[in-house]
């Protein structure tokens, strides 16, 4: 990003807005940009940690990197729309991919908004202000028209409810994670979140995320009890 002497201002300010990037310069040049839109702006260098402050400190904006250490900005996301009391933050997801796959994993994650860096000052405001637009339309849903049965039609939204089955990310998964031990240093693994996917209820698969504090990310999938190196 460049120098945030240009940063137009939104067109209101916001109570607070919690910044996620591992990186300390990184952290401040984003507070320099903020500076006047917000009446707090929260730090936070891990997904752990920002999960935590943002369960505490409520903010109205979150601006998160996507690559991050123990939580990335992916589940980090994704863990926040699951919880009520994050679910009405206005999100936007910084990331160096730029295919489109990348982008639109963080908008299935919850994102609001995608900015792919390196990007202007006057860019990234841009995309907090068109977040906390949309998420003022959306509320607690995901701001997308059902194309589902007409609104009149309650016994067939029953039906259709009743066969829908959410993959979701989580930290309190159906089936309890193993505890496993790094295949490089023999460490414990500390277990992140699980992410909760397949076809259906009855047919449903768990993959467990793991971290090790020297080897990395690993994940666990339960359907071939299998642990792999993850991304």
């Amino acid at each position: 990003m460049q120098s945030a002497t240009t940063a137009q201002p939104l067109v209101h300010t916001v109570p607070s807005i919690l910044i996620v990037d591992g990186e300390p310069d990184t952290r401040l040049l984003y507070k320099t940009v903020f500076d006047g839109l917000a009446s707090a702006v929260v730090e936070a260098e891990d997904g752990a940690e920002a999960l935590g402050k943002a369960i505490c400190a409520r903010p109205e904006v979150i601006v998160t990197d996507s690559h991050l250490r123990r939580v990335d900005g992916y589940a980090l996301c994704a863990l926040l729309r699951n919880d009520p009391s994050t679910r009405s933050a206005a999100i936007v997801v910084v990331t160096g991919a730029v295919l489109p796959a990348d982008i639109a994993r963080a908008v299935k994650a919850g994102a609001d908004e995608v900015v792919v860096k390196p990007c202007t000052p006057e860019a990234m405001i841009a995309a907090v202000h068109r977040a906390i637009q949309h998420r003022s339309t959306a509320g607690d849903g995901d701001g997308f028209a059902s194309t589902g049965p007409a609104a009149g039609d309650a016994p067939a939204r029953r039906a259709m409810k009743s066969r829908i089955f959410k993959r979701h990310v989580t930290t309190m998964p159906p089936s309890t994670p193993p505890v496993l031990r790094c295949p490089n240093c023999d460490q414990t693994l500390v277990y992140q979140s699980s992410h909760v996917g397949g076809v259906s209820e009855r047919f449903a698969e768990q993959w467990d995320h793991f971290t090790c504090p020297d080897c990395g990310v690993f994940r666990y999938r339960h359907r071939t009890r299998k642990l792999t190196a993850g991304s």
